[in-house]
């Protein structure tokens, strides 16, 4: 049988959806109320309106956007655990520069996309965002690179 026991008064946090892990537990902010989550998968990078797949006992299968926060029990931050776990996680880390970099690409050709069709008095909002996409992207690039030259030393 399924342990369905709730926990309340937890301390918590907000994270985004995708950085939820099937260890979590989901926390109605209301009641306070947790919920163990028992799987947690991502669309996969580069597909428009990419969303978090989970599955919680009792509140059953839940679609949430790429981005929205999500409030869950207080996580231990510390890196512990065998070997395997703590580069599973470094992993997924990389995995989601990634995603996000492959994010921002879609969302900088749509953008392109749109201003095809944009009057000209409104191009201008157009451009601010499409150069905010590009500093995001330049961002992740310098974040990559830091990261590996760090792994590298």
């Amino acid at each position: 049988m399924v342990n369905t026991t709730t926990h309340t008064g937890q301390a918590t946090e907000q994270v985004r959806a995708w950085d939820l892990r099937p260890t979590d537990t989901l926390v109605d902010p209301d009641t306070g109320v947790a919920f163990p989550i028992t799987t947690v998968t991502v669309d996969e990078p580069g597909r428009a309106g990419r969303e978090v797949h989970v599955a919680a006992l009792v509140l059953g299968a839940r679609h949430l956007p790429l981005n929205q926060f999500v409030t869950i029990a207080k996580r231990d931050n510390a890196t512990t655990g065998a070997a395997p776990d703590v580069e599973a996680n470094a992993a997924k880390d990389r995995h989601t520069l990634s995603e996000t970099a492959c994010d921002l690409i879609v969302i900088e050709h749509r953008l392109r996309d749109v201003r095809r069709w944009t009057p000209e008095t409104a191009r201008a909002h157009l451009d601010a965002a499409l150069s905010s996409v590009a500093t995001a992207l330049d961002a992740l690039h310098a974040e990559y690179a830091t990261r590996t030259t760090e792994q590298e030393h």
